[in-house]
């Protein structure tokens, strides 16, 4: 793999966000149709099924369908409809799962442990399962992808327009060969039994990895609102820190990167506010001819917003716990990776890989217990074999408690979920209930901070390396596996956060999802030079150099359900004579832009008349809501939706 140098050229933005799916860690999940059954089995009582599909279309009012016993335990439910969405029940609310996504005909729920499976293997359809996930990229000329099959008698696989190859159980598909840069190859993967067929497909997008030097790979922008990288044009200072648990030595003026607080994954499942917040708030960056600085502030607002879930108040502190710490830097010296290791799989096992460039990993453990380790991308640009551990590697790493640099403490307020209008992607509105939690009574005691000093040389650079041109990096906090909060914050920390762990069902599928990074890094020492990266600010009322200001409003979170329209009053000032669908703002482009105003619409907060009415509600339901912004966004993205987004109508 040829080495990316860090002097910038230019930088290729596409504006697009992570969209959830329902393909999950390579399991295909299939839809739920008429005629299935599905199964539960409980500790002993009767259940009910209630089903759904876009809020409207349900299986009869709460609690839905008793369901028939089979056998002792076990009972079932066939479809009347074609339904997405399913929660058990006994009958009301005191025993009830959370809302689920139904994952296919002949499958079983079992309330005890939470977990589906197969119910009669003999009667179910194969199972599809692949290695690398759908919209994966890469930059190399081919891209291997492992195949598994489960229940088949026969399985077969294609890659574009080739001819079908058939295999059993398993198989390795090579794909990307006679495919353009920046486009995407096609695997479709096909199984069979006597129960009928399933077949799924998969793109992969192959990148250039002789792109002009200054691209950062990044396909998603740096997040604004409440979030910020490198707000105000900073990019650190150059400052020698005393580590020593002492945040004196900083100020605001060093921090390159803006989280918002109470945004971990656990604020959105309905019974998970047990569980310890890695809730990353700021980070703030400076060097000198020896070292690399870092210092992160963390919060824990626990005692506003979930008092009565005493162990995060008591056991609050990660530095008593060894939880995993990602830092991905772009020295842009070394070797380019996406982040997977030699074996195919992930660093630490942790599910993480990136799209967005970088070339060294430092990991570490809350507690120091395990590491540091640095990790450089080696030639074929994986990573996994440390070149410096444990003291070689000669970084140092205290902490401590107190109120944060800015003074602020700026999040939503509100935990459980769905039952305080908790959902991924509220800390993107502006109309969520943002507070400052120091204003209301939050002890500062309960916040975090860290401080890491990190040897140049061992990055293989010097200060005039980041003076000169800058380098990249991300902070990412995990939960032993997976992605659970960075900084700069990337989506997918949030992406699955709604949805039931496997291994107990009240915590959130963050801590076992796959995330792939797509935001910028932020920089430190120089911004990327000749790009269009231009630094994002927080939100503020009054001009602030670090910290959003915006005082705490009380408009409503926007959920999924949908919205119906408010009564058209304007019209863009500059509308074309024709109106293309997904055009929601009037300017003739199908943009990021135009999914945030149909958000905007959603929730109320803005209004279109009914020529723009009808370019918004892109699946043509009669209704705005927010799967017509996710419908923008999936074909910002490239990816293939069934309304002809962009014809005009």
């Amino acid at each position: 793999m040829k080495k990316k140098s860090n002097r910038i050229i230019s930088v290729i933005l596409a504006a697009m966000l992570v969209v959830t799916s329902i393909v999950t860690s390579g399991l295909i999940t299939t839809s739920a149709a008429t005629g299935d059954t599905v199964y539960c089995e409980t500790d002993g009582f009767e259940p009910y099924c209630y089903m759904w599909i876009d809020g409207k279309t349900n299986n009869g009012s709460w609690p839905g369908v008793k369901m028939t016993k089979v056998k002792d335990n076990i009972y079932s439910y066939t479809l009347d409809n074609d339904y997405v969405n399913i929660i058990f029940n006994n009958g009301g609310d005191s025993k009830k799962t959370s809302d689920m996504i139904y994952p296919g005909d002949n499958q079983i729920y079992n309330f005890s442990t939470g977990k589906w499976s197969v119910y009669d293997v003999s009667a179910s359809k194969p199972i599809i399962s692949v290695d690398k996930k759908d919209k994966t990229s890469f930059k190399t000329d081919t891209l291997d992808v492992a195949i598994t099959v489960t229940n088949a008698d026969s399985a077969q696989y294609k890659v574009d327009n080739g001819e079908w190859v058939a295999f059993s159980d398993s198989a390795t598909a090579t794909v990307g060969k006679d495919t353009a840069i920046d486009a995407y190859t096609t695997l479709t993967v096909s199984a069979a039994n006597a129960n009928g067929t399933e077949t799924a497909t998969y793109q992969y997008l192959k990148k250039d990895p002789n792109a002009p030097v200054g691209t950062d790979g990044s396909t998603t922008p740096a997040l604004t609102g409440k979030y910020a990288t490198n707000p105000n044009n900073q990019y650190g200072v150059r400052k020698t820190i005393s580590v020593d648990g002492d945040k004196s030595d900083w100020d605001c003026s060093m921090l390159i990167a803006q989280g918002t607080a109470n945004d971990d994954p656990r604020v959105y499942r309905p019974g998970s506010m047990y569980e310890i917040a890695m809730d990353d708030y700021a980070l703030y960056a400076a060097w000198d001819n020896d070292n690399l600085y870092l210092m992160w502030e963390m919060a824990n607002v626990q005692d506003i917003v979930a008092p009565n879930d005493d162990f995060p108040l008591s056991q609050g502190n990660l530095w008593i716990y060894n939880m995993p710490i990602f830092f991905a830097i772009n020295t842009g010296l070394g070797n380019v990776s996406d982040g997977t290791t030699a074996g195919g799989g992930t660093l630490w096992d942790s599910g993480i890989t990136y799209t967005t460039d970088f070339d060294t990993i430092i990991t570490c453990s809350t507690n120091n217990s395990n590491g540091p380790f640095i990790y450089p991308a080696d030639d074929n640009g994986k990573v996994g074999v440390e070149k410096y551990a444990g003291t070689s590697t000669g970084i140092n790493m205290k902490w401590g408690n107190g109120k944060t640099l800015s003074g602020k403490l700026i999040g939503i307020n509100g935990g459980y979920g769905k039952y305080h209008d908790r959902a991924p992607g509220d800390t993107l509105l502006d109309s969520s209930d943002w507070v400052d939690f120091y204003e209301l009574g939050h002890d500062s005691k309960l916040d975090m901070f860290y401080e890491m000093s990190v040897p140049l040389e061992k990055l293989g650079i010097s200060a005039s390396d980041i003076e000169t041109n800058g380098i990249g990096i991300m902070k990412i906090s995990t939960f032993g596996t997976s992605g659970m909060d960075s900084l700069p914050y990337d989506p997918s920390m949030s992406d699955n956060a709604d949805k039931a762990y496997s291994k107990q069902e009240p915590n959130s599928q963050e801590k076992e999802d796959e995330d792939n990074i797509t935001v910028p890094l932020a920089r430190i020492g120089k911004a990327l030079s000749g790009g269009n990266t231009d630094p994002t600010t927080p939100t503020a009322t009054t001009p602030v150099p670090t910290e959003p200001t915006t005082e705490p409003t009380t408009a409503p979170v926007p959920t999924a359900e949908p919205t119906t329209a408010p009564v058209p009053t304007t019209e863009p000032t500059t509308a074309p004579d024709k109106v293309i669908l997904g055009d929601a703002n009037g300017d003739n482009l199908i943009t990021i832009a135009d999914a945030t105003l149909i958000q905007k619409v959603a929730a109320g907060l803005d209004t279109l008349t009914e020529k723009y009415v009808k370019a918004a509600d892109v699946d043509g339901n009669g209704t705005i809501n927010i799967k017509d912004a996710t419908y923008i966004q999936k074909y910002n993205a490239e990816i293939e939706i069934e309304y002809n987004v962009g014809s005009e109508i």
